[in-house]
């Protein structure tokens, strides 16, 4: 009687678990907005970047990132205290994910604002970041296209050790475009399935 209760707890528990873990991911697929939007704005600057300094050797190349990021900065602000107010109960799993993102948030803004110490590595340091915040929040989420985009990031990352600012660039965009975008795609793809 004694091993079937304990039985039937730890196949509560592992149910419980579970609830949580798709609760999060669905969360997050609405909110995968933030996967797609990031990615997306990520790869449309550095892009922009890339054509404005090495095909029209604009004198501002890097003008998109200066526009772009603190829109999105806005953006993500409006977005995220939407859906607070939308949240009705907060789980581990979403409290955990908030302190990451805080965390990923901290790293980034650091890098970026020693942007001119870091020169050449400045986009190795922000894939380095990207791959740990992807693998993480994929961990978290046991969602493998996450995991995998935070490996090809940290893959990304070590080879811009090696290249040039115009091939990181090209880098940074293959990053996102394989971490962020692809996988939040799939993301998003798997909650409208299941709504």
């Amino acid at each position: 009687m004694e091993t079937q209760e304990k039985t039937f707890n730890e196949h509560e528990s592992l149910q419980i678990i579970e609830r949580m873990m798709l609760s999060a991911k669905r969360e997050i697929s609405e909110d995968g907005f933030m996967y797609l939007f990031w990615g997306w704005l990520v790869f449309i600057a550095a892009m922009a970047n890339c054509f404005l300094q090495f095909i029209i050797h604009y004198e501002y190349p890097w003008i998109p990132w200066a526009i772009l990021m603190p829109a999105g900065g806005i953006v993500s602000f409006i977005h995220g205290a939407r859906q607070n107010k939308k949240q009705k109960v907060k789980t581990f799993v979403d409290e955990f994910l908030g302190y990451l993102v805080i965390a990923f948030l901290v790293c980034l803004f650091v890098v970026l604002f020693f942007m001119q110490k870091l020169q050449l590595n400045c986009y190795p340091m922000v894939m380095l970041i990207y791959g740990i915040f992807l693998f993480v929040s994929g961990g978290m989420l046991r969602f493998r296209p996450f995991i995998a985009g935070g490996i090809i990031n940290w893959g990304f990352a070590i080879a811009s050790f090696f290249v040039t600012f115009d091939i990181q660039l090209l880098f940074i965009s293959a990053a996102v475009f394989l971490g962020y975008i692809i996988p939040g795609h799939i993301l998003n793809h798997q909650f409208k399935k299941n709504v």
